[in-house]
Parts: C-alpha cells; structure tokens; sequence
C-alpha cells in the first residue's frame, strides 16, 4: 500500500513491540531510549482526506522516535481501528512510519506478533485523545483500510473541488 501524509497531533509511549522470538535477522533495535518496553505511538490526521464526520480522517501511527506537535511524517497503512464511541462508530487508520524495523508489519494479520493488538492501540489512544471514550469493536486488514483511504480522498478532491 502506497505511502500516506499524516501530520502529528501528540506521541505517547506505547507496549507496542516485536516478539523478540520471532524477530528476523535485522533483531530489531529496542526503544531503550523512550524508557518504555515498547515503540512510541503517534495520533494525527491523515493529510488530504476528510471521513463520514467531515473531518480529515485520524491515525495511529507506530514510530521509531517520538515526534512533536505539528510534525508531518510519511507512513505506510497496515490495518483499520474500527472504535465505537457513545453515538457513533468511528474507523482510525493504523500505521507504521517508514522504518525498515517495520518492513514486515503491513496488514492486521502481523499486529500480533509486534503485541499491537486493538487493546494496545486502544490504551495508547486512550491516553491520546483524553476526555473521548472508545471501545474497540475490532480491527480490519489492510485491504479494508486502503478502500477507507480512497473514500476519503475522494470526499476531500469533491469538496476541494480538485476531482476531474
């Protein structure tokens, strides 16, 4: 799946790791120097794109080093959140930034073994977003994220009025 532009909001520190017993060659450097046994998360919004709310859809983005406020990264969608909050469902894109460490994390059937399953993201997310209230209602592959991508795109180019 191609590369997608999201810009940062906030990065907490996540559980979010490989399973050292099943790492490759490449034996995966560990955060060590986040404090945490695992790999800061991002939260953002994904540039150029806008959800059934109108707003540019969000992401999770999982990341070698934590990144600021504001920071615009490139990172290469893996699966869909699918949340459910009082009123509304809501779909969050999960992504891995462009890392080779995170060559081999590309649909929702790898979140397993990098421990990234819907409750890790959700707890991160939790203490992301604080005042909101998701429960996890599952967690879509790849395929299924890339089909959300284009529905916002195409949403975004109509109301830009960029669609040929």
């Amino acid at each position: 799946m191609p590369k997608i532009a999201i810009t940062v909001d906030a990065t907490v520190a996540s559980s979010i790791r490989c399973d050292e017993e099943i790492a490759g060659p490449s034996a995966y450097l560990e955060p060590e120097a986040h404090g945490t046994a695992g790999w800061p998360v991002g939260h953002g919004s994904v540039v150029n794109t806008l959800g059934d709310d109108g707003r540019p859809l969000e992401a999770l983005v999982l990341m070698c080093e934590p990144a600021l406020p504001g920071d615009a990264l490139q990172a290469r969608p893996v699966a869909t959140l699918h949340l459910s909050t009082p009123g509304r469902a809501v779909n969050e894109v999960l992504c891995v930034a462009e890392a080779p460490c995170f060559g081999d994390l590309a649909d929702s059937r790898d979140l397993p073994r990098w421990h990234a399953e819907p409750g890790a993201w959700a707890e991160a997310l939790a203490r992301l977003t604080p005042g909101r209230t998701y429960r996890v209602a599952g967690c879509g592959p790849a395929r299924e994220t890339e089909e959300l991508l284009s529905a916002a795109r195409q949403c975004y180019l109509r109301l830009t009025g960029c669609l040929e």
